[in-house]
């Protein structure tokens, strides 16, 4: 059975957000974009994975980059595993750019019930199913939020919302044109059509327009099988194959959502390998080993990650200064750290909250608890992971030194608290834990 890759939390990449199918983790100036298995049909999240599909995915788009790189400037700033981009980031413009050949799909669909127009664009009479239109068309639509649709817009209506300027569209127009003509061109070569496809673009810092997200994959585009062509059903090799199963099963976004059986899983990883080797000329070699080992282990050869990280919970912010000293140290021992002010009393909800998040990183933690006098941190967090939790009381004299470190050593059973007084020593003890957890 291969192994899937439906989520991750990696916690030193970053402040992560999912997408629909990508994890994305925010650092300043540039975006962690980890591709899944995940399969979004009908703006839903399919329970199933398809094996491979994120790093294919990823594999075709880096490929498309390259070749269009003379037209604009992509997003693309590294590739450190099949599944990963870093990318630099930009502000996403508020509309997917889609660009049409033919007239297919929803636009025939559309068109059959006797609509001649789309997105602004007006349509001729006497067209036919799957037919060619004279030049390539653009059919913009506004970014749905998730579970929504995307709406078609016209060009005059993004000029008078003010979307985007009109000497911005203009470029946009010209790219995306010349980036489907680049598609159509590459793609003739090896046997296939670009049907249609959808862009995406952003700006950068200094107001210049650079391409974003995916380019020419099987799940951003349509393509058909040039052998096929002049039959009224197409074979594609995308993701329309799953969005026909659903059809037949009388399912189109509404309603109770079919599990998907295994054999139709299977075909659909072949088609996603087969497309990847005719888009690219190269044979996709199947990835063996567990995608979240594979991938954790080429952030660390890539100096991205450490493999574990610190979380210093504090009881209050007046612990501040204590809480600097245990930071210092994990600093200087090169360990990743976060620090979270929450108590167990005041501001229960917010550390179950934590808990909640940090249980299910995939990289090693350890919590080091810094709270007073009865400490009931320390037991929570213990009580409430997986992970050691090592305490760290602070105190300020005598007095209340004898009752933090009495509540501390004297926790409930089966809350396995380790208690360590000096702060460099809870740093020292907090790397040798995440050294062990990291030896293969």
């Amino acid at each position: 059975m291969i192994k899937t890759l439906n989520r991750t939390f990696i916690p030193e990449l970053g402040t992560l957000r999912r997408g629909k199918v990508r994890d994305i983790y925010e650092q300043n100036d540039r975006l962690i974009l980890v591709a899944s298995d995940r399969v979004s049909v009908f703006d839903y999240i399919l329970e199933e994975q398809i094996p491979n599909k994120g790093a294919i995915l990823t594999g075709i788009s880096n490929y498309w980059f390259e070749q269009t790189k003379d037209i604009i400037e992509n997003h693309l700033i590294a590739h450190p595993d099949p599944s990963i981009v870093v990318a630099k980031k930009c502000q996403p413009l508020p509309i997917e750019v889609i660009v049409r050949g033919y007239i297919t799909g929803s636009m025939w669909r559309d068109y059959a019930e006797g609509k001649r127009e789309k997105s602004g664009v007006a349509l001729p009479e006497g067209l036919e199913k799957n037919q060619k239109l004279e030049a390539a068309i653009l059919t913009p639509s506004t970014k749905a939020e998730q579970g929504e649709h995307d709406e078609d817009i016209s060009r005059e209506e993004i000029l008078k919302r003010g979307l985007v300027s009109e000497e911005l569209w203009l470029e946009i127009e010209r790219v995306a044109l010349a980036l489907y003509a680049r598609g159509q061109e590459l793609c003739a070569k090896n046997n296939l059509i670009l049907v249609d496809t959808k862009y995406e673009f952003g700006l950068d810092q200094d107001g210049k327009l650079i391409l974003i997200d995916e380019i020419h994959t099987p799940d951003s585009s349509r393509f058909w099988l040039a052998g096929d062509r002049g039959q009224e059903e197409l074979k594609s090799p995308d993701k329309e194959y799953l969005r026909q199963w659903f059809l037949k099963q009388n399912y189109s976004g509404s309603g109770d959502l079919p599990r998907l059986p295994q054999e139709v899983i299977d075909e659909a990883a072949r088609r996603y390998l087969d497309v990847y080797s005719q888009i690219t000329g190269k044979d996709f070699s199947a990835l063996e080993a567990s995608p979240l080992e594979r991938m954790l282990d080429n952030l660390k050869h890539s100096k991205m990650i450490r493999g574990g990280v610190a979380v210093i919970l504090a009881g209050s912010e007046s612990d501040a200064p204590f809480v600097q000293k245990i930071q210092a140290k994990l600093e200087e021992l090169s360990v990743a750290n976060q620090v979270i002010y929450g108590s167990a009393h005041k501001n229960t909800q917010q550390v179950m909250r934590t808990l909640d998040l940090f249980n299910q990183s995939d990289e090693a933690i350890v919590y080091i608890t810094v709270a007073g006098r009865s400490n009931a941190l320390s037991g929570v967090v213990a009580a409430n992971t997986h992970w050691p939790v090592i305490a760290c009381p602070p105190f300020k004299d005598y007095s209340d030194y004898a009752v933090n470190i009495h509540s501390t050593l004297q926790m409930p059973s089966k809350v396995p608290t380790l208690t360590v007084i000096d702060p460099a020593n809870a740093a020292l003890a907090t790397e040798r834990i995440l050294r062990i957890a990291n030896r293969k």
